[in-house]
């Protein structure tokens, strides 16, 4: 049976392809936030960050070190634009509302018995490089042997700080989807449910708690606020990463930034 997290990728991945991979762990390292130029790993649900190809190697985030021959990519124009609160949940769950609340039920189809639900009560603030940046960032991968240099120096930091993770591939983030609230539920078994009540507080935020059956893992962040337009420093959970998945003769990029662009006023909002 895949762990949780995967299950949670790989269900929302079915569905939302494009919103990019689905972080089960949405917290990364406390001392850091993701930025985009990150590379990295996913472990257990989690992002990893390693270095930075937009740092130079004396920077002090780049506390791990630098591949040997290491240089910087020059910072692609960024873009910011909003992913829309709501229900995010694989075809293998129904949502309804009873008194209130939300409730997913886990469906299955022929055979499948999992899925996994993601709840925003608040709209996602999303940042990314340019789109037109994608054929610069895949040449820098390719060129110097980039992108195996960086795979190396990836397998062999894991092997000494995560000794139990297995790296298959690596990712060099080009974009994010951050809140400041978010629910996250997995399902192991068909005919299974799971309730979310959420209860407003002052100062436009929320607390949210599942009510779930013991075969369900599940996650949730309490207390939130709407993201502002002008800063973005309290919104540090991070549900969605884009970029490109580095592996052994394989450079693919993933995601694409949402649609919406930053000029929509942010609020709750449905899908």
């Amino acid at each position: 049976m895949h762990s949780p997290h995967e299950v949670y990728r790989n269900e929302l991945k079915e569905k939302y392809k494009l919103f990019g991979w689905a972080l089960w762990e949405p917290n990364p390292d406390p001392d850091t936030r993701i930025m985009s130029g990150d590379v990295g790993f996913i472990s257990d649900g989690r992002f990893v960050r390693i270095f930075n190809v937009r740092l130079k190697s004396d920077h002090p985030l780049q506390r791990h070190g630098v591949p040997e021959g290491f240089y910087t990519l020059n910072p692609p124009p960024f873009q910011k634009s909003w992913l829309d609160g709501g229900d995010y949940h694989s075809n293998s769950v129904r949502m309804t509302q009873e008194d209130g609340r939300r409730v997913y039920l886990s469906k299955g189809r022929l055979r499948e018995r999992t899925g996994a639900v993601l709840h925003l009560p608040f709209k996602a603030y999303c940042e990314d490089f340019h789109g037109s940046a994608s054929k610069k960032i895949k040449k820098y991968l390719k060129d110097d042997n980039n992108a195996k240099r960086f795979f190396d120096f990836a397998k062999d930091f894991a092997k000494r700080r995560f000794p139990e993770t297995d790296i298959k591939d690596i990712i060099l983030v080009t974009g994010y989807s951050v809140v400041t609230s978010w629910a996250a539920a997995v399902f192991l078994e068909k005919n299974v449910r799971a309730q979310l009540a959420s209860e407003p507080l002052p100062e436009a935020q929320v607390y949210l708690q599942w009510q779930v059956e013991d075969n369900i893992y599940n996650h949730v962040r309490h207390h939130a606020s709407i993201p502002s337009q002008d800063d973005s420093s309290s919104v540090d959970h991070y549900i969605y990463i884009r970029g490109f998945q580095v592996e052994p003769g394989s450079i693919q990029p993933f995601g694409k930034p949402p649609l919406r662009s930053l000029d929509d006023p942010p609020g709750l909002t449905g899908r």
